[in-house]
């Protein structure tokens, strides 16, 4: 008769199971990877605010010289009258002229530009850009009287040159002062915003014409 032996059970050791995150240390993970990230949060929303400003200040210096050149080269002196806002009007009437006001106003305020009459139109208006920020325009013409000449040593008044404009004043220069206001809020009215920018622009248009 064989006799087996038989050999004793192997004990193997069960592999350790991991061990949770408790609630504590997942609250302390949140609070250092936030102190991380903080950080470029805030310098992604700063850069993201200047970049709004510097457009917006392009976009108001782009259309302040837009609407200047428009009153230097292309309405006529005699359109523009005394105000603030100045009043465009023609007082000859002639239809091609009339016509240009028609087309120039919203082409340099877009909307709220429309005067007490017919024909007359106020020089401030309403923009709106492609991001949603609004601009205000207005324009003040001041009409510059008692402008003595030096001609060949004589001094002769703008009376004695020139004959009365359509306002009865011997003016032969006005000054213009446009001002561009702006909110950095997208869709406020720069009229209802206490931090609005302003930017301001002078030209002096001499009368050619008569």
């Amino acid at each position: 008769m064989t006799t087996r032996s038989i050999r004793p059970p192997t004990l193997r050791p069960r592999p350790a199971q991991g061990r949770g995150f408790t609630v504590v240390e997942v609250m302390i993970a949140f609070l250092v990877l936030g102190a991380v990230l903080l950080p470029v949060f805030l310098f992604l929303t700063n850069a993201m605010k200047e970049t709004e400003q510097f457009y917006c200040e392009a976009a108001a210096i782009s259309r302040a010289k837009f609407v200047m050149d428009a009153m230097m080269f292309q309405i006529p002196w005699r359109c523009i009258r005394a105000g603030n806002p100045c009043v465009f009007d023609d007082p000859k009437k002639v239809p091609a002229v009339g016509s240009l006001l028609q087309a120039a106003m919203p082409l340099m305020f877009e909307t709220g530009y429309d005067g007490p009459r017919p024909g007359t139109f106020k020089g401030e208006g309403l923009i709106k850009d492609a991001k949603g920020f609004l601009y205000r325009i207005r324009v003040a013409c001041y009409d510059i009287e008692d402008l003595d000449f030096k001609i060949g040593g004589k001094i002769f008044p703008a009376a004695r040159l020139t004959s009365k404009d359509a306002d009865g004043r011997y003016t032969l220069l006005k000054k213009l002062v446009l001002q561009v206001r702006w909110s950095l809020t997208k869709g406020k009215d720069p009229l209802s915003d206490p931090q609005a920018k302003n930017l301001f622009l002078v030209g002096y248009k001499a009368d050619l014409e008569r």
